[in-house]
């Protein structure tokens, strides 16, 4: 099933009303109380991302379940401004700026990167392994996708403090502690993001 579609914004609009919804159908479902919690989390740290975005930007969220298993969608056309570019490329050079910080700050930086750079080599360390990967689009446009779960893989195999490091990353994240997978999907100028959950009971 696939609930009503809510606009939300980086000023904040509709995100209450989106949590909202969400904890709604957490409850609906049938999951446990903790789990809808765990829900709520996820459609936090979705929105604390969005929030985090310099500039006016707007997206539609929206769930798509069945039983225990919940799909968070998060779609916008992002429009990239010289604030937002400075922003990021800030981020990306030094990797300890602020916008970086965190799984899902990596994850900003690596959409921001990968608009501005779509024809050359992804230059974002979070995005530089098998989990991420071009995929053919419509002429003209560029395509993308990545994903959490190659991502935990790939760290694992390779080994080394670098690994080192982006495991501890993920371990302190909200996400990655509760999430099964969180998929990035750019196709063009349109950034979608999946956050997938089954909750056992």
């Amino acid at each position: 099933m696939e609930s009503t579609v809510i606009e939300v914004t980086s000023k904040g609009g509709g995100i209450s009303e989106a949590l909202s919804l969400t904890e709604k159908l957490g409850i609906e479902s049938g999951i446990r109380k903790k789990s809808v919690i765990h829900l709520r989390l996820l459609a936090e740290e979705l929105f604390g991302m969005l929030r985090s975005i310099a500039g006016d930007v707007s997206a539609n969220y929206w769930i798509e379940y069945n039983g225990p298993d919940f799909e968070l969608h998060l779609k916008s056309t992002v429009e990239i401004t010289d604030k937002m570019r400075d922003q990021f490329i800030s981020a990306s050079s030094s990797g300890k700026n602020d916008a970086a910080r965190g799984v899902m700050g990596k994850i900003k930086v690596m959409i921001a990167n990968f608009m501005f750079s779509a024809r050359e080599a992804l230059p974002y360390t979070l995005i530089n392994t098998p989990a991420s990967y071009h995929m053919g689009a419509a002429a003209g446009e560029t395509a993308a996708m990545w994903s959490m779960s190659l991502y935990k893989d790939e760290i694992k195999k390779t080994g080394g403090k670098k690994s080192a490091e982006a495991w501890d990353e993920l371990e302190k994240s909200i996400v990655a502690n509760i999430a099964d997978d969180v998929k990035v999907c750019i196709l063009g100028d349109t950034v979608e993001i999946i956050i997938n959950k089954t909750f056992w009971h």
